[in-house]
């Protein structure tokens, strides 16, 4: 998995790949445009410069789903300077899954522990959103998924409680800044949120 970001205002006419946002860089190699980081042997981020000579972005911020065009344009870049072509992504690492069973948490009041189904996989962790029901859809951050802020999600137990995803809000997924969990219409459990359902299995 890796994750696009493009923000004009902020930082300029640059491009960044980040491919393992949890490795810190130790050593940089500048090749025209493209600015490679590694950590070690491994590259873990990428920065490309000058991108709207070559291609007009209207992102600001994350990209989740970048088209073909756009990375048929930054692969041209990469391969020019010797480097490996990025995958189009096949998982955004949003899925989107059923609630199918929500209890009080024994040591908080204001949260829940939320049991999830995302196709055929069983889901739990905690969620303090107020507008959860059984039954209803959420979208949900998995394990390993590179999230808007540019931090990873990661499993973790938490008082004896597994939190294997993240139930997301509308601002997580960058559609506005409703509060509450973020339900999505159309879908069904187990699809990718972002990149349009089964068809990318």
């Amino acid at each position: 998995m890796y994750r696009l970001f493009y923000n004009y205002k902020v930082t300029g006419d640059i491009l960044f790949v980040l491919i393992d946002p949890e490795k810190k860089p130790d050593r940089v190699e500048t090749k025209g445009r493209v600015v490679a980081l590694y950590c070690g042997s491994e590259l873990v981020g990428i920065n490309i410069f000058k991108v709207s000579e070559v291609f007009q972005l209207r992102a600001s911020g994350i990209i989740f789903a970048p088209e073909k065009p756009l990375l048929d344009v930054i692969n041209a870049i990469l391969t020019e300077e010797g480097l490996a072509s990025l995958p189009l992504p096949s998982d955004s690492g949003y899925t989107v899954a059923r609630i199918s069973k929500l209890e009080e948490h024994p040591l908080d009041e204001k949260a829940h522990i939320v049991t999830l189904l995302a196709g055929q996989e069983e889901l739990t962790t905690v969620s303090w959103y107020p507008n959860l029901n059984e039954g209803s859809l959420v979208v949900i951050a998995k394990d390993g998924t590179i999230l808007s802020d540019g931090s990873v999600f990661n499993k973790f137990v938490s008082r004896n409680i597994p939190n294997d995803c993240a139930i997301c809000g509308a601002k997580e997924l960058k559609l506005d800044d409703k509060p509450g969990a973020f339900l999505p219409e159309g879908y069904e459990p187990g699809d990718d949120f972002f990149l349009g359902g089964h068809e990318h299995e």
